[in-house]
């Protein structure tokens, strides 16, 4: 009834490797139930037809296709069998280092796609033998005739369920003419063609409002098209010169174009329905009036959304709930003023938009790995549970949040603590409160800043414990061994001296700016550098000439093994790194525990920083997590001053073997 295209009906049956042992062994019930409890509900109500009902239930056979078709199946999926025909050996660790290469990245995928069509193909074979000998053309005529099968009792199973409802035969309720109720995007179509006129005339901020934008429950996702479609208007419908013809068009260092920030302004007013400014982008500013269902802000990615209480009624916790479930689910920038209370699970999965709230239902902030939320309102049960990254911060004057927050995900701390950390948070709360009394004319945000000598106290910020675990040499040492810190960090030092020569290679511009040492200056930094960078292009003509070794001398040349290294280093750097990764664990070898504890921390903070940096959603707010880093860095790099530079112990190894390898070819 809610206009779903697909139901998906997933059982107890499945492999993923995402998942925990736990779920997969004590999880979900059987599949064959669900199956045939959805079709009979489709069917008596008239809607069976309307609705494609898919089923994964670790289909291997054809046999297994006909049965889920009989229970009223119309599409099957594959997971484990398809993966094993990829050469999957289910090894069951698909995050950490899949073995054939399929989940986590392999140079060379070994695996062959014609197997799995050949799986395919041969089970559509066995599907067609099995339809023919029941009498059957199609496994939609065999939908929900149950009466081809039955059900199995013998003396020995185990359990008497009585399970002959699942086999009961339904009469499906036909429609002769059905007239469903589609998606309306009248608001949004109304919209993207005031912003493309707004855009080619030039404006610097584009106004929307009017009668025509009072909202009610059947107006789902409002936004999400217009959002998306002035993504497209931007990346590829405008021409250079309607580009440029417009002052609040921007670009970032990635190349993406984006507007302004609130260029577009959009009001609403009314009830809104599901997924009330979904996919909301950059330069967007939704402003509602009123309530929202479920699903608001979900998948943001930047531009701001507010949203105010319509006035009447009391404000007192649970009376004034705005907006429903699983706000921001999924957001990776952008912010958010609520001026009222959420449904259960504010903000799950946000990794990177800021929120104001104020009161939430239970499992707030529940896995966010960036962003940062604050409720100065009422909260239930789950509070940061599974939260990895970003920060949480929750006005607490009752003194509750000790028993309500997930232990083993964060780390509960008070502003009235006299620490840098607590000063740092303390200002980003005052800014929050001051942008939520701003965009959301909140008096509770007002009345807060203005008694802050009295509240700062009761305001409480949880930092995540999966950043301590996994970027601080402390935990680095008590979690990992020895033997898997260096296997780490000489495999990212073999890439890194790979990637300066490729670079080279790529760009034509010569190593470290054409720098070389002094004559007779040795043990330099420079010096260090170049024996190592000259040790990649060495271990890079080893394995070209061991490729090479099967052809025709004429086809060993030396301008052959140059060219093949050169193509290793830029096309297939994994040959080689895997070559260099022993002498770079060699050198590492050369450090205590406490060092490398210390040198791995500083690599993991490093790559955090890249991965953010790399990140092209441009409105990312989580200057908790800046906090985080530059305090990191600090650390870090006190830590560092007393450690040797990697790169002495690194160039007296490879020198050996280089000078090993001038001599071979002398002789």
């Amino acid at each position: 009834k809610a206009g779903a295209d697909v139901i998906n009906v997933a059982g107890n049956t499945g492999g993923t490797g995402a998942a925990a042992v736990t779920s997969l062994k004590n999880s979900g019930r059987s599949p064959e139930i669900g199956i045939a409890e959805v079709h009979q509900a489709l069917a008596v109500n008239g809607l069976r037809d309307k609705v494609v009902l898919r089923c994964s239930g670790a289909h291997q056979s054809g046999t297994d296709v006909v049965k889920s078709a009989i229970l009223g199946a119309d599409s099957f999926e594959f997971g484990t069998t398809a993966l094993m025909m990829l050469r999957c050996v289910m090894a069951k660790n698909c995050n950490i280092k899949c073995p054939a290469g399929l989940t986590t990245a392999h140079e060379e995928f070994k695996g062959d796609p014609r197997v799995l069509a050949q799986y395919f193909m041969n089970l559509a074979h066995e599907v067609r033998e099995i339809l023919a000998s029941l009498g059957y053309k199609s496994l939609r005529d065999i939908r929900g005739k149950t009466d081809l099968l039955h059900l199995i009792n013998h003396p020995t199973m185990v359990g008497q369920l009585d399970l002959t409802k699942m086999l009961a035969q339904v009469n499906e309720v036909k429609i002769a003419k059905p007239i469903y109720l589609e998606a309306n995007f009248n608001v949004d179509n109304q919209v993207i063609e005031q912003v493309k006129a707004g855009l080619l005339a030039g404006k610097r901020q584009i106004v929307i409002e009017g009668e025509g934008f009072k909202l009610s429950n059947c107006a789902k996702t409002v936004g999400g098209q217009t959002a998306i479609d002035i993504e497209r208007l931007l990346a590829y419908q405008l021409s250079e010169q309607e580009l440029a013809k417009s002052p609040i068009i921007y670009t970032n260092q990635h190349g993406r174009r984006y507007l302004a920030p609130d260029s577009v302004v959009i009001r609403t007013t009314g009830s809104a329905g599901q997924s009330y400014a979904a996919f909301l982008n950059d330069g967007m500013r939704l402003e509602h009036l009123g309530t929202c269902n479920d699903g608001v802000g979900k998948s943001a990615c930047g531009g701001t959304l507010v949203v105010e209480s319509p006035g009447g009624g009391i404000k007192t916790p649970g009376n004034n709930v705005l907006i429903g479930n699983f706000a921001l689910f999924g957001a990776t920038g952008g912010k958010a003023f609520i001026n009222g209370e959420a449904g259960d699970r504010f903000a799950v999965r946000n990794s990177g938009a800021m929120a104001v709230v104020e009161g939430v239902g239970d499992f707030a902030c529940e896995y966010m790995t960036n962003g940062a939320v604050l409720n100065i309102g009422g909260f239930g049960k789950g509070f940061c549970n599974g939260m990895s990254g970003g920060n949480a911060y929750q006005y607490d004057p009752e003194n509750r949040l000790e028993d309500l927050y997930d232990k083993t995900s964060v780390e509960l701390h008070s502003l009235a603590e006299d620490t840098d950390t607590a000063r740092a948070h303390e200002q980003f709360i005052l800014y929050m409160l001051e942008q939520h009394a701003e965009h959301a004319n909140s008096s509770k945000a007002r009345n807060l800043i203005n008694n802050w000598a009295n509240e700062r106290q009761h305001f409480k910020f949880a930092l995540p414990l999966w950043l301590y675990k996994t970027q601080t040499a402390k935990y680095l040492q008590q979690s990992l061994d020895r033997k898997e810190i260096i296997e780490e960090l000489s495999v990212e030092l073999a890439r890194q001296q790979i990637e300066q020569v490729k670079q080279a290679y790529k760009t034509a511009e010569p190593l470290f700016n054409g720098a070389i040492p002094g004559y007779g200056t040795v043990d330099t930094k420079l010096t260090y550098k170049l024996v190592n960078s000259y040790a990649v292009l060495e271990k890079a003509q080893q394995v070209a000439r061991d490729m090479l070794k099967t052809l025709p001398e004429a086809e060993r040349t030396t301008a052959h093994i140059e060219a093949a290294a050169r193509k290793l280093i830029i096309e297939r750097p994994r040959k080689v790194q895997e070559a260099l990764v022993k002498n770079t664990r060699e050198a590492y070898s050369n450090y205590s525990d406490d060092h490398l504890a210390i040198l791995l921390a500083d690599k993991r903070l490093n790559d955090y920083k890249t991965a953010l940096i790399n990140r092209s959603v441009q409105s990312i707010y989580s200057i908790g997590s800046t906090a985080w880093i530059i305090e990191q860095d600090n650390i870090n790099r006190n830590a560092l001053s007393g450690i040797p530079g990697i790169e002495e112990y690194l160039a007296g190894l490879v020198g050996l073997d280089i000078a090993q390898s001038m001599i071979s070819s002398v002789a």
